[in-house]
């Protein structure tokens, strides 16, 4: 029996062993079998394999079930896997494999090779025919991972298609009928919205929505039912890097809007007014904010400051009361929303930074007028509130899936919220080789420049040591404030944020060689994978310190995960300041109290490092109720659409 499966057995028959270890010893049971046909797959020749997995696929087309199927589709890919890639999959990979097939959650290590290990479950749930869709955070690791595993899935006789944005209708329908699609995770909703608004457009008057997409060819559908783009029926999903998509991006829902048309001078006039309006208050004497609910309100003394300001006038203005939350929304715009932390400005544009992965996200748009109020910030054309014409949720979209799995390093902490929403359980998949990664006590300093002062003086012990460097930022501006103290002190280093998210590929390549110093936003966080350069490992391995810590403790997780992979050494530090952003969550007066006594006394790290962590569990309990709040909302809204015979994703 396999190394991973003894053990794990024994487990199984544990009276009271808990719910992951029983999952996992179900897997463990298998290992020894995928690996006998591993050994007769060894013998065959390419072609004798392709035939063998077009054999399996007639089966499963017959009507053979798939966990029958499992032990010679699990060899099988691991044998192509050796030919194709000389990646052999381990026993951890072919459990948490297992576990993705059995529509579970499997949380694997950073480093452990998710890409690798969802690709045998992708394999045998495209047996049948369906289609499987792997749904990933951004465009890039889409396309990395499938021209990665696409040449085990040829061996193999299937066919792989990639969505991208910006992609044609035509490209998405080759992709969606490929026997496997991988794609960014927001693609797959707004295909299927996509499709819903071209079916209510093309049906027949008279014709309920809801007859017109389940049966077309009837009372004139057929056209709307050929219209499709994705297929009519979800069959599988894999989500890769999971928590970040259906816990953190569920706290916006997916919207496809009306054109985006640019405002007339007239409409744009209450923006300007309120935007400069905005400037003149001051905090606690014409406004007051609950940090807790992220919610501006004008006192008595900014009401009346408002309503003497010259309040425009004419056919675009709007009663006293609704200038009053213009103002509100401008305030909020200028003292929550920055420049190059929350969005960055192109092509004469507010295109938003995704707070959780750092990347551009170009077609998304804040709603009730937020966008427009920073477009007035800014001084850039200001577009019109669009219409929504059709939207769904994360939770409601991948709960449409008639099978899901995920897999992430850091899905244990948010267990409960999986199996609530989801009715995905979560299992912890063991490490291949035991995790020597060095946690080293966070450092507090008394703000952010002398925070720096003590990264720069570390980076350069560190590179003197012959180590690599990655040290991560929360935003474009820290990671640009950063760049330029390293480059004052003579340290040459590569930066990675959304302004060079072309070069990501080039710059993760070099980032584990000797003396390299990367700064880099939540993108190198997920899905890189740095490789130590000569020497590096013997000099202690890759360096990880964040300078901030996250809203989420997961994605500090994450960021220290980039190092110590697969048994490497490697350590991570967090380099914290008492007027970093998270300690806003406890209140601005106590934040600036903190921020003075630390001017006056010796920082005991050990008692703001508490300080920190009350911080993020007040913005993950925030950030849970916001989820929660909005799934309610959307299944109320589905609700009341389905009443009414209409379709309950399109406005």
């Amino acid at each position: 029996m396999s190394r991973l499966g003894m053990p794990l057995v024994n487990q199984f028959y544990r009276l009271f062993g808990s719910k992951s270890e029983r999952w996992l010893a179900r897997a463990a049971l298998r290992v020894d079998a995928i690996r006998y046909h591993e050994a007769q797959a060894a013998k065959l020749s390419d072609d004798e394999i392709r035939h063998q997995s077009m054999r399996l696929r007639g089966r499963a087309r017959g009507g053979e079930t798939l966990d029958r199927l499992l032990p010679e589709a699990f060899g099988l890919v691991t044998e192509a896997a050796r030919r194709t890639l000389n990646l052999r999959l381990y026993d951890v990979q072919l459990a948490g494999a297992q576990v993705l097939h059995m529509g579970a959650l499997a949380e694997l290590a950073t480093g452990e090779g998710k890409t690798l290990t969802a690709v045998p479950a992708v394999y045998l749930n495209a047996l049948n025919g369906k289609g499987v869709h792997v749904a990933t955070v951004n465009d890039y690791l889409a396309r990395r991972d499938a021209e990665w595993m696409e040449p085990v899935y040829q061996l193999l006789g299937l066919s792989v298609g990639v969505l991208q944005m910006q992609m044609q209708d035509q490209q998405r329908i080759k992709a969606y009928r490929s026997d496997i699609t991988y794609g960014m995770a927001s693609e797959f909703g707004f295909d299927f919205l996509r499709d819903r608004l071209r079916i209510k457009g093309q049906a027949s008057q008279g014709v309920p929505f809801w007859e017109a997409w389940q049966n077309p060819g009837s009372n004139g559908a057929a056209k709307a039912g050929e219209s499709r783009v994705q297929p009519e029926f979800l069959h599988y999903a894999i989500v890769d890097e999971a928590d970040s998509i259906l816990i953190d991006e569920a706290r916006t829902p997916l919207i496809i809007s009306t054109a985006t048309q640019q405002a007339s001078p007239e409409e744009q006039v209450v923006y300007h007014w309120a935007n400069r309006l905005a400037q003149m208050m001051a905090f606690n004497e014409h406004y007051t904010f609950d940090h807790k609910k992220q919610k501006i309100e004008l006192t008595e003394s900014g009401r009346h400051l408002a309503r003497y300001a010259n309040p425009p006038v004419g056919p675009h203005s709007h009663a006293m009361d609704k200038l009053f939350e213009h103002v509100e929304r401008s305030i909020f715009a200028h003292v929550r929303y920055h420049r190059d932390v929350h969005y960055m400005i192109e092509n004469n544009k507010v295109v938003i930074i995704d707070e959780y992965t750092g990347r551009r996200m170009p077609d998304r748009h804040w709603r009730d007028g937020l966008h427009q109020a920073v477009e007035a910030k800014e001084g850039v054309p200001i577009n019109k509130q669009s219409d929504h014409a059709a939207q769904v949720t994360f939770q409601n979209f991948f709960k449409l899936y008639k099978k899901l799995a995920g897999m992430t390093g850091t899905a244990a902490p948010n267990n409960r919220e999986f199996a609530r929403v989801y009715k995905l359980p979560v299992v912890v998949v063991p490490t291949n080789r035991p995790v020597i990664r060095e946690h080293l006590p966070d450092r507090v300093f008394p703000n952010e420049e002398v925070k720096f002062t003590a990264v720069v003086a570390k980076v350069k012990e560190l590179i003197d040591q012959g180590r690599a460097v990655l040290i991560g930022t929360r935003s474009v501006e820290k990671s640009e404030a950063l760049s330029a103290k390293l480059t004052a002190a003579g340290i040459v280093h590569q930066v990675l944020n959304a302004r060079q998210h072309e070069l990501e590929a080039k710059v993760v390549a070099k980032a584990g060689e000797p003396g390299a110093v990367t700064i880099a936003t939540n993108m190198a966080g997920r899905g890189t994978d740095i490789k130590l350069g000569a020497g590096v490992a013997e000099s202690g391995g890759l360096f990880v310190m964040g300078t901030e810590r996250h809203d989420a403790r997961r994605i500090d997780r994450q960021l220290a995960g980039r190092c110590g992979r697969q048994g490497d050494p490697g350590s991570a530090q967090f380099f914290l300041a008492l007027d970093d952003e998270l300690l806003e969550a406890l209140g601005a007066e106590k934040q600036q109290a903190l921020i003075q006594e630390g001017q006056r006394r010796p920082i005991q790290s050990d008692r703001y490092r508490r300080l920190f962590d009350v911080a993020q569990k007040r913005m993950e309990a925030r950030h849970y109720k916001q989820r929660i709040d909005l799934m309610a909302y959307d299944r109320h809204r589905q609700e009341v659409l389905k009443d009414l015979g209409a379709d309950p994703y399109v406005d």
